[in-house]
């Protein structure tokens, strides 16, 4: 299981907020432990399962602890 020190967020093209694994990079799918969180354009919870990865707002990350790199 993750835990948010397991993960980090990075700015993208669209000023929205891909989560990443800390030690790979690669993209976060799902995210158990932070309850009433959604991805941008998605009505599903990041208790689903997100295949292309989780993009969230600068807002929404910052709310629930996410480091956003610079």
């Amino acid at each position: 299981m993750i835990t948010i020190n397991d993960i980090f967020g990075r700015v993208n093209q669209n000023g929205n907020v891909d989560i990443l694994y800390t030690e790979t990079g690669e993209s976060i799918t799902r995210i158990d432990f932070i309850d009433n969180l959604y991805p941008v354009n998605s009505n599903l919870s990041t208790h689903w399962e997100h295949p292309n990865g989780i993009e969230l707002s600068i807002e929404g990350a910052l709310r629930v602890g996410i480091e956003i790199e610079n």
